[in-house]
């Protein structure tokens, strides 16, 4: 751990999954492990049960981590055709593979996105490509770079050209005895080259920032930060805040917190490309529960882009991770206007010998705080998963998944719904 942390200061580690204590499980005992495990339960999609049967392996070495995991259905009706009805289903074996050596600045992922943030997540924050379950695309996420220079890009689809986003920072005065050495200065550009505009050109933005460290002390950082994010042929926003993080405190934890107020003109909105882009887009639209999509897609829960209007918003952010075995990661962006514009997400991570939980929520259309007591309502995506030991080698899995399916494809624009999964399995989990 020492090593990994001497490269604290450069790495950003609330960038995608590049620590995600979920697949970062190192045995102290052994740097290697891998481990299969076998199941068959019962599987609930909307109202109809199946009998299914699961199969994961998984490996851990030092610099490399992979997990493949397939699953397969079949009911009254015949097999569940979205798990092998395409050649990309092969693909969407890979829960993730990853290249990541210690004490370096280096990381390469390949696996579905779910918490893909560039720069300081104006444009993009808790960016999915899982938000359609079935529809899911493999991404990729990487990071290169040393004292002065580092590059930061992801791309939503490894087989075709997608959302793709690419960031440089540049620290200009990395030999500085002042505190201006550790200013950083950032700029990203992200493309959508599924999503055309009238104009012929494709969806696109830009995010420029400013940081620099203006405190430091006993481990813990103080950065104010600037940033200035553009969606072109659409609006603008300002974000300024500060970070207070601590990346190794006392070698056991990771520590973010942040405080920042958000500007923003009409047509624009926060984190736009984020957990609800996939079912959100240009393209495409949440359908209101109770509204019969087969008229149109006037009925839907989100707002269009260009719909949106201007207002201000609070953003409050906290992260503990304690290094692979715990996660609490919570973001509450209180939007100050006349449309239900705050959004909240949530990511909780624990892991001990017998049990690991894993709980992820990212949630839109809310207004105050109280509203997250509230009826869940259409733009809302949750997983709960559940691992428990029963005893020897014998494990219990339990997926419950709130995710989203296509209801309508009405003149090139598609509308989706709420789609409830449970998958409650049970297995031998092989360690070798």
């Amino acid at each position: 751990m020492a090593q990994e942390n001497q490269a604290a200061g450069t790495m950003n580690w609330m960038m995608g999954s590049i620590d995600d204590p979920a697949e970062l499980y190192r045995n102290a005992r052994s740097p290697v492990s891998s481990n299969l495990f076998m199941a068959g339960g019962l599987s609930l999609i909307g109202p109809q049960w199946r009998s299914a049967l699961s199969l994961d392996i998984s490996s851990h070495r030092e610099k490399t981590a992979f997990q493949l995991s397939s699953i397969l259905r079949a009911g009254l009706y015949g097999g569940y055709e979205p798990d092998s009805d395409q050649r990309y289903d092969f693909l969407r074996a890979i829960d993730y593979l990853r290249y990541q050596p210690r004490g370096g600045s280096g990381y390469l992922r390949i696996g579905a996105l779910d918490r893909m943030r560039l720069g300081h997540g104006q444009l993009v924050n808790f960016l999915s490509s899982q938000t359609s379950w079935d529809n899911r695309t493999i991404g990729a996420e990487a990071r290169m770079g040393g004292r002065v220079l580092a590059i930061e890009g992801f791309t939503s689809d490894v087989a075709k050209a997608g959302l793709t986003g690419l960031r440089v920072a540049v620290s200009p005065f990395p030999g500085s005895a002042s505190g201006w050495k550790s200013m950083t200065l950032g700029t990203a550009l992200v493309r959508d080259f599924t999503s055309t505009l009238e104009n012929g050109s494709h969806f696109e933005g830009f995010e420029s920032d400013f940081r620099v460290r203006i405190f430091n002390s006993g481990g813990f950082a103080f950065t104010p930060f600037a940033s200035f994010a553009r969606l072109t042929s659409f609006g603008q926003g300002v974000q300024i805040g500060a970070d207070l993080e601590n990346a190794n405190f006392i070698d056991l934890a990771r520590i973010h917190l942040r405080l920042a107020l958000q500007y923003n003109s009409s047509d624009f909105r926060p984190g736009y490309l984020g957990s609800f882009y996939p079912v959100s887009n240009l393209a495409a639209s949440i359908g209101s529960i109770g509204s019969d999509a087969s008229e149109g897609t006037d009925f839907t829960a989100d707002i269009r882009l260009r719909d949106i209007k201007r207002g201000n918003a609070v953003n409050t952010e906290l992260r503990i991770l304690i290094f692979e075995r715990f996660e609490f990661w919570y973001q509450f962006m209180r939007y100050h206007g006349e449309q239900r514009l705050s959004e909240y997400h949530l990511r909780l991570f624990f892991r001990s010998p017998r049990l690991e939980l894993s709980v992820g929520q990212d949630r839109r259309g809310l207004k105050g705080f109280t509203s997250l007591f509230s009826n869940l309502g259409d733009e809302n995506r949750m997983r709960f998963e559940v691992d428990i030991r029963l005893f020897a080698r014998v494990w219990a899995q339990f997926d419950a998944h709130y995710t989203y399916r296509e209801l309508l494809d009405h003149e090139g624009r598609k509308t989706f719904g709420i789609q409830r999964r449970f998958d409650p399995l049970l297995g031998i989990r092989a360690s070798f």
